[in-house]
């Protein structure tokens, strides 16, 4: 399923997403993120000191959302937490998120131990338009 050019566009730029994972005795756990999304998976990176990671490992099911005002996508789906820490998905995060000349700068900070990378698949999308899709 192929999303719309304007939803590409908004995923290309260099806005932030919203993670939301569900904590078991009260509401979802939100947090900012810098992201990529390929086409097919959205890609974050956490710690796994972080709150979000613990959440992840316990329940992966998330939902992300990302906006710039009245466009937006939401998408939801099981988190797959990628321990290795591809440092091509890292650099393509900071390439979207810092000026070039810095990339290289950044770098080794996104591969430090205990950083790791969170996949989502997503399973549904919905936007400021309608329902794109939904898998059985």
């Amino acid at each position: 399923m192929t999303l719309a050019e304007q939803f590409q566009k908004l995923l290309s730029q260099p806005n932030n997403a919203i993670v939301a994972v569900n904590r078991a005795e009260s509401g979802p756990q939100i947090t900012p993120v810098w992201y990529v999304w390929d086409g097919e998976s959205f890609y974050f990176s956490t710690t796994k000191d972080r709150a979000k990671y613990r959440l992840i490992q316990h329940d992966p099911a998330i939902s992300l959302l990302v906006e710039d005002g009245p466009t937006y996508i939401a998408a939801y789906g099981k988190a797959e937490v990628l321990e290795d820490n591809p440092e091509a998905i890292a650099r393509k995060i900071l390439e979207k998120y810092v000026p070039a000349n810095k990339v290289e700068e950044y770098l080794p900070m996104t591969q430090a131990p205990g950083r790791i990378i969170v996949k989502l698949h997503p399973d549904q999308f919905v936007t400021s338009s309608q329902v794109l899709m939904q898998r059985a």
